[in-house]
């Protein structure tokens, strides 16, 4: 299971852990905060900007990553979703979807690392990836926006991912994995 595995190799500051009440905070500085909510117990959140990219990489965008990797396994297989937060969802959701598609290297890196780590054979475990773009607000025009995402809205394909678009500053673990 790559959840556990990744608790034993990232530093604990790059771990986001559950609250007392079973649910994560998602933040990132000056843009917004979404608490994720009824979270499985053997979720693992990580906050991406921590892992961070290989220092040898000359600047580019190819070093754009997502804010949040959460890893969880429904008993079968693991699955990953990618996360990113903006302030607003539509206007400038090309460069947070470009986000999402460019971390799938990263989360192939650690997922090598951990079947080196856990001596496990490469082609046994699969990964199912989901994309997820949270905004405080749906675009700069409306005044009030609804604070919690009770329904996604339509998913948008982006250079072959399909990303789920979410509105609100709560959102269900159950809502997430549906996009």
């Amino acid at each position: 299971m790559l959840a556990n595995t990744l608790k034993k190799i990232l530093v604990s500051k790059a771990l986001v852990l559950p609250k007392m009440n079973s649910n994560i905070i998602l933040q990132e500085e000056n843009v917004m905060t979404v608490e994720v909510a009824e979270i499985p117990s053997d979720i693992m959140a990580v906050d991406m900007r921590r892992v961070g990219c290989l220092s040898g990489m000359k600047e580019g965008n190819w070093k754009q990553i997502c804010d949040y990797l959460i890893v969880f396994n429904n008993g079968h297989k693991d699955f990953a979703i990618f996360v990113e937060l903006k302030k607003t969802l539509y206007g400038d959701e090309a460069k947070g979807m470009e986000q999402l598609r460019r971390s799938l290297p990263y989360l192939k890196f650690l997922h090598s690392v951990c079947e080196i780590h856990a001596e496990s054979e490469p082609a046994k475990s699969k990964i199912s990836v989901l994309y997820s773009l949270i905004g405080k607000q749906a675009n700069n025009r409306l005044d009030k926006q609804r604070l919690r995402a009770r329904n996604p809205l339509p998913s948008m394909n982006y250079k072959g991912i399909t990303v789920g678009m979410f509105v609100g500053e709560r959102i269900r673990f159950s809502s997430l994995i549906r996009g």
